[in-house]
């Protein structure tokens, strides 16, 4: 007896014991905590998913032509559900996936539409998700439930920021040179999704714009890419439908000065020049090109109307004349063609019409004042040497280049109203 009360052997064991007690309680808790791990990465889901896409929905309603009529906040808790997350009976959704609830859990959704985030005014929704659940072994810290929560916010943002007055639909705007451009309220974009979809050769040009925006990529010196927006949405071309129809033959008018179209004069001009020191002025009225429409020398033209130029039509203009054009505030159906009648009221205020791909150069020391629209889908457009483009209008074409010393000066964008490009509004995660 005596002996095995002073046997050691076992004692290892039996102190192994005690400490093990502690031990598994803590790699336990440990587990616990694990867990509250994973529901929290589940709850981070759903809502993002609830904040962008009831951000969408906002953004959506804003526009017009919204189909989807359901509210922001159906909209966000469909998203939530579809997570797995929805109010205690309200997990109605269409591919919600929400489930009664174990014994002791349960879970609160909340959207909210607010005004403004940390300060900045806009077009905010927030989502924020809770799981409540039993604490187990975390009881022992005192704990008898735990929440897990997540929040979300998302922004509707307009693109661009201010809308265009130059607009790529398929190439680049490209700067080389010296160009000045000078927009403070209104901007540029290209639809491009090329890695220089913007770019700038060259570090001589001045840039004052109050939006830069691409599709894709901006390429050059960081002080004119970092401003810039890329890899955005495309901007919606209005005038997209007008690519598509065809335009019946006309036959040519009569005489050497520009007809514009009506019932009584359905033609089209020939290859019209002016040169020298002619100038001509137009009263309105829309005006079929084919051939070339060419400026010379000093010649100015000048006034309101609509020039439409006809698949092989091309334009030029060479030396120091001057362009002083305004679009049509209207344009009558009797004014067009009749598969063009349709679509009248997208010419009021257009300027120029082009249907070819020919490129088109506005070069020399010309002035060109446009007030107005200038449509060129397929065209690419160079501004090369000294001329200076200016009023108020919109330039859309395939590609813009502004190469050596060309001046773009849309400064009275603002007081003329002219720019009606659409913005976009997109949704982004700001929290």
């Amino acid at each position: 007896m005596r002996n095995m009360l002073r046997c050691r052997r076992g004692a290892a064991a039996f102190a192994t014991v005690i400490a093990m007690v502690p031990l598994i309680g803590v790699v336990a808790l440990g587990g616990e905590a694990g867990s509250w791990y994973v529901t929290k990465q589940h709850a981070q889901n759903a809502a993002d998913a609830a904040a962008y896409s009831g951000a969408l929905q906002q953004a959506c309603l804003s526009a017009p032509g919204c189909v989807i009529t359901n509210t922001v906040d159906y909209r966000a808790k469909q998203f939530a559900a579809q997570n797995a997350f929805c109010n205690a009976g309200d997990t109605n959704y269409p591919g919600g996936r929400c489930v009664t609830s174990p014994t002791g859990i349960s879970h609160t959704v909340q959207i909210a539409s607010l005004t403004s985030w940390n300060g900045v005014a806009g077009q905010f929704v927030q989502a924020t998700v809770v799981q409540q659940q039993p604490a187990y072994l975390a009881r022992v810290l005192g704990l008898t439930t735990v929440n897990i929560g997540a929040t979300a916010v998302a922004a509707v943002q307009d693109h661009p920021a201010k809308p265009p007055c130059a607009l790529a639909l398929t190439g680049s705007i490209s700067f080389q040179g010296s160009p000045n451009i000078i927009a403070p309220n209104c901007g540029m974009a290209s639809n491009s999704t090329a890695n220089n979809a913007l770019n700038f050769t060259g570090g001589g040009m001045t840039m004052n714009l109050g939006s830069l925006s691409t599709a894709g990529g901006c390429t050059g010196q960081a002080q004119f890419c970092s401003p810039a927006h890329t890899h955005m949405p495309a901007v919606v071309n209005p005038f997209a439908v007008l690519d598509a129809v065809t335009i019946p033959t006309l036959p040519n008018c009569s005489g050497s000065n520009l007809v514009a179209y009506t019932a009584a004069t359905p033609c089209k001009n020939n290859a019209y020049t002016l040169s020298g020191n002619t100038d001509v002025t137009l009263a309105g009225g829309v005006y079929f090109i084919s051939g070339k429409l060419e400026l010379k020398g000093n010649a100015s033209l000048l006034g309101t109307g609509l020039f439409i130029l006809l698949p092989g039509a091309s334009f030029s203009m060479k030396g120091s004349g001057t362009i002083i054009m305004k679009g049509n505030t209207s344009v009558a159906p009797t004014q067009l063609p009749s598969v063009l009648q349709p679509y009248a009221s997208l010419f009021a205020n257009m300027s120029i019409y082009d249907r070819d791909t020919s490129p088109v150069r506005f070069g020399g020391t010309s002035q060109i004042t446009f007030n107005g629209t200038m449509y060129l889908p397929n065209v690419d457009v160079t501004f090369q040497g000294n001329p200076t483009i200016n009023g108020c209008g919109e330039l859309i074409a395939k590609s813009i280049a502004f190469n050596g010393n060309a001046t773009f000066d849309s400064t009275g964008c603002a007081a003329s109203g002219a720019v009606t490009l659409p913005r976009n509004q997109y949704v982004r995660m700001v929290q």
